[in-house]
């Protein structure tokens, strides 16, 4: 007797399962936790897992950005000035309006 079910498609199933709207919660959930459990690379299978399900490693770049540090104090400084305008602007203002109050 010859089964036609494979580690693939019992995962595949569960997926299926764990994303189906009609399946009540509990069983959504269980299929969830039952799929983490698996894939998770704290599983000391992982690697049978991975080979398995011919999963392969994304590969990681990593690109540094040299001037994201001086944009970012630029950033800072245009914002200090445009701070600045804003309350000289506000106290020029009040200063106005304090001379228009004045009799004198």
């Amino acid at each position: 007797m010859s089964f036609s079910v494979n580690y693939e498609t019992v995962m595949n199933q569960t997926a299926k399962v764990a994303m189906d709207q009609g399946e009540p919660g509990y069983v959504r959930v269980r299929a969830l936790v039952a799929l983490v459990r698996e894939l998770s690379p704290l599983n000391e299978r992982h690697l049978e897992v991975k080979r398995e399900l011919n999963i392969d490693e994304a590969q990681v770049q990593v690109v540094i950005d040299v001037g994201a540090e001086s944009r970012a104090y630029m950033r800072g400084v245009q914002d200090g000035l445009a701070q600045a305008a804003l309350e000289a602007e506000i106290q020029a203002e009040e200063e106005l309006a304090e001379e228009d109050d004045d009799p004198l």
